[in-house]
């Protein structure tokens, strides 16, 4: 009789706890797949660096860039350490589109990477290379060889001049000016430097040309960051990004004068 007292209180404690780690599985559960989503499945989502293949941190330096280089192919040299083909392109390519200032601000700031070579047709158009295609080629063209065979630079790194002021590139000031403009407003990001923005040139001063007296038209250049920052589109991590390719149009319809009404 004296021992019940005991036994129903062990009993009742064993009933709190168990009701208390029911009460904690779920969101314990809950809490674990959510780590292993971030660590794991995430950064798995994405795709590494091109600093990565250089074993640098991102955002290094040109400097840094070309140290980090120098010391990997100073392995190969010494034939310490030689790469399959398919590494020594993704080094190379990496060290080539890092090391042009141009590229590296572009890739580093929007994430852009467009390389364009002449596709030799008859109209000597340029058409997108990636980095698979490369290693794609390099594949077939190198395979089994050595990577002392390989043609370098990979990348063509010849700046076209887009030849006269007729883009009509502006400024954030200039933007405050035209922006009163009652008229519709197209504007078109682009880069110095850029093939693809150099390709397009043509195209865009024709539009300018049929838009004359209807719209306002104007060019903004991506080392405008605030500008371009405020005309682009953001990721989650407030990145500015290109939807729909680059260069990229912005359109301000008539009435339109801020960023919440403008198409892109």
């Amino acid at each position: 009789m004296t021992k019940a007292p005991s036994t129903s209180a062990s009993s009742s404690s064993m009933a709190t706890s168990v009701s208390t780690i029911k009460a904690y599985s779920v969101p314990l559960a809950l809490f674990l797949v959510a780590m292993f989503y971030q660590v794991v499945l995430i950064p798995k989502s994405f795709p590494p660096s091109h600093y990565d293949a250089l074993l640098i941190n991102k955002y290094s330096s040109i400097e840094e860039v070309k140290e980090a280089y120098e010391k990997l192919s100073s392995k190969w040299n010494s034939a310490v350490e030689v790469p399959l083909t398919s590494d020594f392109i993704k080094i190379r390519y990496a060290y080539e589109l890092l090391t042009n200032p141009t590229w590296k601000k572009n890739y580093d700031i929007f994430g852009i990477e467009e390389q364009l070579v002449s596709s030799q047709s008859p109209a000597n158009e340029y058409e997108k290379i990636t980095l698979s295609d490369v290693l794609e080629k390099a594949k077939e063209q190198y395979a089994g060889k050595s990577i002392s065979t390989i043609d370098l630079p990979l990348l063509d790194s010849a700046i076209p001049d887009t030849g006269d002021d007729s883009l009509n590139v502006i400024t954030s000031e200039g933007f405050q000016s035209i922006i009163q403009d009652a008229r519709p407003l197209l504007i078109q990001l682009f880069s110095f430097g850029s093939k693809s923005s150099f390709q397009f040139s043509d195209a865009w001063k024709r539009i300018a040309v049929l838009l004359d007296g209807v719209a306002t038209t104007a060019s903004v250049e991506l080392g405008n960051l605030h500008l371009v920052a405020y005309l682009s589109e953001k990721k989650a991590t407030g990145r500015p990004f290109f939807r729909n390719g680059f260069p990229s149009l912005v359109a301000f319809p008539e009435g339109c004068r801020t960023a919440y009404c403008l198409s892109r």
